[in-house]
């Protein structure tokens, strides 16, 4: 690790950094959340469903919250690999270096893949 990304300044922009794509994350799910209510209260009203549009809306916010998610998560990461070695030493340092991003990215994939594959069998009756 060279000295580049450690000075002051550095250390005061990943810790913005962190905190602005820790926000994304939070509002991607949020959003990805609610989005997904809302398609599930719309498939449990029944009836004449525009099952097409629907779909269309379970896919696109599955593949919304995989590229948001990911993508914060590994700009996270990157920022706890830029840590110099005091940084990287403190608590929050080591625990940031050790974060499980793979375990992350699978709970991540699983829930929201679950979720959207159980409201498409909803619609189309696919299982």
């Amino acid at each position: 690790m060279s000295d580049i990304m450690n000075i002051v300044a550095d250390r005061d922009r990943r810790q913005r950094n962190g905190a602005t794509r820790g926000r994304d994350l939070y509002w991607g799910f949020t959003i990805a959340i609610f989005s997904n209510l809302v398609t599930l209260f719309i498939i449990s009203q029944g009836g004449d469903l525009p099952s097409l549009a629907i779909s269309v809306m379970v896919l696109a916010t599955f593949i919304f919250v995989m590229i948001n998610s990911f993508d914060c998560m590994d700009d996270l990461k990157a920022n706890a690999d830029d840590m110099d070695a005091e940084e990287a030493a403190s608590n929050f340092g080591a625990k940031f270096l050790k974060a499980p991003w793979g375990m992350f990215k699978t709970v991540v994939t699983i829930l929201f893949g679950a979720t959207a594959l159980t409201q498409l069998d909803a619609i189309w009756g696919i299982f």
